[in-house]
């Protein structure tokens, strides 16, 4: 069957048609908007991918040059060495007990301010005093014993018993002898004794001192005299006459010996009879002890005083037994002294003047073996101090009298003042590096108290506003590279490409900045090695965020 098509009216075929033109002009326009927004994201990516891997192209350059650009700039420089340690008193002691016993007093407390010498302990001492006694009686026994042997050993000196001329030596020197061997013999004739008998009614007026007349009996010869002494015993003479003897000392002119007779008259008193003379002295010297004749002193006929030596006697017997009983005598003395000082330790006194800082005894307790810990302890705090270790590098930097600041973190918020009195020379090597102990005073200490842990700064030298760069910028020589688009570089003396070598004149420094006094500008830009340094780092501080310059700030040297 035939399909039977129903016409279309004109006016509805123009309306479609141009519906159909309006849809293709709005699809276009679509069209051209997509276009539109792609190039503007694509831009945008352009641009944004610029910045996110320009730090790292920047960072890549840098890290193979093996340099990174700073900024020559002026800055304050603080040249200082640091350093910490522990709060110390000016001077401490612990009070230890060198006896036992019971403490008798202890009247002070901690806190309390003590002057040097004042009285702390009292010990009981009585087992020091008996020991005292005892030793003291020890002394004496030694000194009584030391007295008998040199007193028995006298011999090894023998000495005229009296005063007279050696009449004989009976050895010489090399001589051996024993012990009781007569040695010499001394007699005075130079002055006879002439001993007569007086009737005893005319003894009794006559006294010493009296002038005598004597009478030679074989040649008549008269002589001068003086009576030297009366006996007081009567002794029956010839014919029951009681009579005394007299003696009459007479010089001798040289004719007079032993034996000779003779008369006297004491002024109207004639003797009763006749007497014989004698020497005025006459003794013999013997060997105290057996040993050899060392030296010989005298000659015979040498006129010798009474006690003067004659000769000595080598003995090692003898001279043992003296060296034994000297040792003794001072050991016994020794003894003694340390039983006194001993006495001392039980009387304990403050020996510096300072604050009590602990008490861990007190009266009424006793002190034994077990007594290990200190009695007492004080602290002067007239100053604190503080060692502090500084490194070799920097110890020629410091003096005596040098100020430094102080601060703790117990204490925040303040800053104290100091000063160094002392600079040690015994440096300590640890790990290859040598320091050396310095000491600070702080008079002025406020709340801070010894044990605290403070850091010290020491003020070397300070400047403000001076043209730095980082100290690792200066090579040896004092040469830096300086930033420079249009150099080639040297690669034969090591400078890269974009950078040129500056000639610079340096002055103070830090541990990060040195001041450049010539050859650069401010602005400049130097050159830093990047051996050391990260590409993170390296982007830090040249990306987008960074300045491409160091952290600026006055570093201080550190004593480690």
């Amino acid at each position: 069957m035939a399909e039977t098509k129903t016409p279309i009216p004109a006016e509805v075929e123009k309306d479609a048609a141009a519906d159909a033109r309006l849809a293709e002009m709005v699809s276009g326009e679509k069209k051209k908007k997509r276009r539109k927004l792609v190039l503007a994201v694509l831009v945008l990516a352009a641009v944004v991918g610029w910045f996110v891997v320009r730090p790292f192209l920047t960072a890549k350059r840098e890290i193979d040059t093996g340099y990174r650009d700073f900024t020559a700039e002026r800055r304050d420089l603080t040249v200082s060495v640091s350093g910490s340690g522990a709060l110390q008193p000016a001077d401490s002691y612990n009070i230890i007990a060198l006896v036992q016993g019971d403490i008798l007093s202890a009247d002070f407390e901690e806190g309390d301010y003590v002057s040097k010498d004042d009285l702390l302990f009292q010990i009981d001492p009585s087992d020091a005093q008996r020991s005292i006694e005892q030793a003291e009686l020890s002394l004496q026994n030694a000194s009584l014993s030391y007295e008998n042997v040199v007193d028995s050993l006298d011999g090894l000196a023998p000495k005229a018993n009296s005063a007279g001329r050696v009449a004989r030596l009976y050895v010489e020197a090399g001589d051996e002898v024993t012990a009781g061997m007569l040695l010499a013999e001394i007699r005075d004739s130079d002055t006879m004794v002439l001993s007569v008998p007086f009737h005893q009614s005319d003894a009794a007026v006559l006294t010493a001192g009296m002038a005598a007349r004597v009478t030679m009996a074989d040649t008549g010869e008269q002589l001068a005299g003086t009576v030297s002494k009366v006996s007081g015993t009567a002794q029956v003479g010839s014919g029951g006459i009681l009579t005394c003897t007299v003696e009459i000392t007479v010089r001798n002119p040289g004719g007079i010996a032993g034996g000779a007779a003779a008369t006297a008259s004491v002024g109207s008193a004639v003797c009763a009879g006749t007497g014989t003379f004698a020497e005025q002295a006459a003794s013999a010297v013997y060997a105290g002890a057996a040993g050899t004749v060392g030296q010989v002193y005298v000659s015979e006929g040498q006129w010798v005083a009474r006690d003067q030596a004659l000769l000595t006697i080598d003995s090692d017997s003898a001279q043992r037994q003296i060296e034994s009983a000297s040792l003794n005598l001072r050991a016994s003395e020794i003894s003694l002294e340390n039983a006194r000082d001993i006495l001392d330790n039980y009387t304990i006194t403050a020996p510096i003047s300072g604050t009590v800082v602990e008490k861990n005894y007190k009266t009424g307790d006793t002190l034994d073996n077990t007594s290990a810990s200190a009695l007492a302890v004080i602290y002067d705090m007239s100053y604190l101090t503080l060692t502090l270790n500084i490194d070799e590098l920097y110890i020629r930097d410091i003096q005596v009298g040098q100020k430094v600041r102080i601060e703790a973190d117990a204490v925040s918020g303040q800053t104290f003042e100091g000063y160094i009195d002392r600079i040690g020379i015994n440096g300590n090597v640890l790990s290859g590096v040598t320091s050396y102990p310095v000491r600070v005073i702080l008079e002025e200490y406020g709340d801070l108290l010894p044990g605290m842990n403070v850091t010290a700064e020491i003020i070397l030298e300070e400047a403000q506003d001076v043209l730095t760069v980082p100290v690792s910028a200066v090579s040896r020589g004092n040469t830096v590279l300086v930033a420079d688009p249009e150099s080639t570089g040297d690669a034969e003396n090591g400078i890269p490409a974009g950078y040129r070598q500056v000639q610079v004149e340096v002055g103070r420094s830090d541990d990060d900045y040195i001041e450049i006094t010539s050859g650069l500008s401010e602005g400049d830009r130097v050159a830093v090695s990047t051996a050391t340094t990260s590409l993170f780092e390296t982007m830090l501080n040249n990306g987008p965020m960074g300045g491409g310059q160091g952290a600026p700030g006055g570093g201080e040297r550190r004593g480690q």
